[in-house]
């Protein structure tokens, strides 16, 4: 396997390494990362900029600001969510939505990079539409429903679908395909929009059924709250308590990428 080093002139790898200082001091600063949440973001930043180049930062940029706009629009986050729903995203959350994407950027620049870049594009349109179903299906609050036992759950639980909450995945995978196919150097070429768009929605409908069934639930032993954390009268009611929803998002994503790998 063909992996080739890009080489960048010292002005600027320079000006890279300022912008990135700059990104962690603002993001934090309004409160969108934590401190770790920015320095793992910035790294991952410089690694796609090193291997894959500028333009591949567009999609991480899009994923990002996208997902940090939804979620300040959405004031319905629910009980029934992620413990760290609605908070500034940490670094496993940066890396679980993110890091498969740096990974790939590595074999950007080599013999395989048509076949990397390919698979870059699968993972973000899968973190995209997990982040934007999510978030729009808590905004509208529609009837939700476990995507494996076809139950009804409350809104933001993992695993749980909507209407709303569907068409907000596609629409996410779809904008990402639209800057893909861009990036490509084909913008609009039907194949890179309808294998940008399937794949993301695939990957969160994987995300779903990861979620609903292999994710921690938990339900109060006298209201019978059900939701993803734990905490004081709590009890697990279903999946395990060491799969977490950033665990979900990894693995849904990981897969993502190995099941597209046959498909391209």
């Amino acid at each position: 396997m063909d992996v080739s080093m890009p080489v960048f002139a010292p002005e600027i790898a320079l000006a890279a390494v300022v912008f990135a200082t700059v990104f962690v001091a603002y993001t934090v600063r309004k409160n969108m990362l934590t401190a770790n949440g920015a320095l793992a973001a910035a790294f991952v930043g410089l690694w796609v900029l090193f291997w894959a180049g500028p333009s591949w930062l567009l999609p991480l940029f899009f994923f990002f600001f996208s997902s940090i706009l939804l979620g300040k629009l959405n004031k319905n986050h629910t009980l029934a969510a992620d413990v760290k729903q609605g908070k500034p995203r940490d670094a496993w959350q940066v890396c679980c939505n993110g890091g498969v994407y740096a990974v790939l950027a590595t074999l950007a620049s080599g013999g395989c990079a048509e076949t990397a870049q390919a698979l870059m594009l699968l993972s973000i349109a899968g973190s995209t539409a997990d982040t934007w179903s999510s978030e729009t299906g808590q905004f509208f609050r529609q009837k939700t429903v476990d995507i494996l036992r076809w139950k009804p759950v409350p809104a933001g639980l993992s695993g749980g679908v909507s209407w709303a909450g569907t068409a907000g995945g596609l629409l996410g995978a779809v904008a990402m395909a639209l800057i893909g196919s861009g990036l490509t150097g084909n913008f609009g070429d039907p194949k890179t929009l309808l294998l940008v768009s399937a794949g993301g929605f695939s990957g969160m409908l994987l995300d779903s059924l990861l979620g609903a069934g292999l994710q921690a639930r938990y339900r109060h032993s006298e209201s019978g709250v059900l939701r993803d954390s734990g905490g004081a009268g709590f009890v697990l009611q279903s999946g395990y308590s060491w799969m977490s929803n950033d665990g979900v998002n990894f693995w849904s994503n990981v897969l993502l990428v190995f099941f597209g790998y046959w498909m391209i």
